[in-house]
């Protein structure tokens, strides 16, 4: 019997790389979860991919997740801390808003009968530094949800990703040069020599969760950390000056500079205790999967992007 598979946030980097994957093995059907399933985004995604079953949920509400979820066999799980709404909520005190919605995918899950959840997770910052940077709460909140489906072994299999360092972000983190208005400067919070295990979300993610649902028995209750390995920060910006041809420079940037609390605490753990806590044993497993990681250069190759506007 061919098994089915619900995808929150569908239209997400993560969740339409895993509908991209899946789709390709031609092995699931596929349900795509999304808060607007006839938005522009959808729809891009429906023209691409034929034959998926496309749903309305939210994550605030347990009762949609539910619906969604039925007759599903697994659900490829993902939160966002970084939106409007849980954001306003954080400035409000409620910390664990990422959380709650994590953990309404997990009790929706069990509640519908799904058999297993592969849930897009991240190390807990406050672990890995020993309680010196407690307060990285994008990171909190996702292993929160994580140690939650640990809990419920006995009802629904967990399966964890982790995602590397976004390699996306550099683009966000890019300026032109107040000081010669040519040179293109990613200006990082991060010592340049820090060894980050790179990402590109949306190219990298679908394989890792296809490896996943394809070896259940090797990947229940571990962690498969999504990324082909280590770079320096600095080498994206080399690395975009070798693709583009336009000179570029990696500079770093003061903790306090980005104007939160969260993210400094984030850089400075990255800095101090590394991204993982520095574990290595994921690149030569990594190798199994059928996928070629993205590089820093093949990520600005495949990305065509030449700077941030000048306008």
């Amino acid at each position: 019997m061919t098994k089915l598979v619900a995808i929150v946030g569908a239209t997400g980097l993560q969740g339409s790389s895993v509908l991209k994957s899946l789709h390709a093995t031609g092995k699931y059907k596929l349900r795509a979860l999304s808060r607007n399933p006839d938005g522009n985004q959808a729809a891009s995604l429906k023209a691409k991919y034929s034959g998926v079953e496309w749903v309305p949920a939210n994550l605030d509400d347990t009762a949609s997740l539910r619906k969604a979820f039925q007759g599903a066999n697994t659900v490829f799980g993902v939160t966002q801390f970084f939106q409007k709404d849980i954001m306003e909520r954080v400035e409000h005190g409620d910390v664990d808003a990422e959380y709650n919605q994590g953990k309404n995918i997990v009790d929706a899950a069990i509640a519908a009968g799904v058999d297993s959840i592969v849930l897009s997770s991240i190390d807990s910052m406050k672990q890995l530094s020993h309680g010196k940077y407690p307060g990285v709460l994008h990171f909190e909140g996702k292993h929160k949800v994580e140690e939650y489906l640990t809990s419920l072994s006995d009802k629904v299999k967990g399966y964890f990703v982790y995602l590397g360092f976004y390699m996306e972000n550099f683009v966000d983190f890019s300026r032109i040069s107040p000081e010669d208005n040519k040179t293109i400067e990613f200006t990082v919070p991060l010592k340049p020599t820090t060894k980050l295990p790179l990402v590109d979300t949306a190219n990298d993610t679908g394989p890792v969760v296809a490896y996943v649902l394809e070896h259940p028995e090797e990947c229940l209750g571990t962690v498969v950390e999504v990324s082909g390995g280590y770079y320096e920060a600095q080498d994206m910006a080399k690395a975009f000056t070798e693709v583009t041809g336009k000179p570029s420079r990696y500079v770093q940037i003061p903790y306090d500079s980005i104007g939160s609390d969260e993210l400094g605490q984030m850089f400075k753990g990255q800095d101090e205790f590394g991204y993982y806590g520095g574990r290595t044993e994921f690149i030569e497993r990594n190798k199994e999967i059928k996928h070629t990681f993205t590089t820093p250069t093949s990520f600005w190759k495949n990305r065509g992007w030449t700077g941030p506007s000048t306008k």
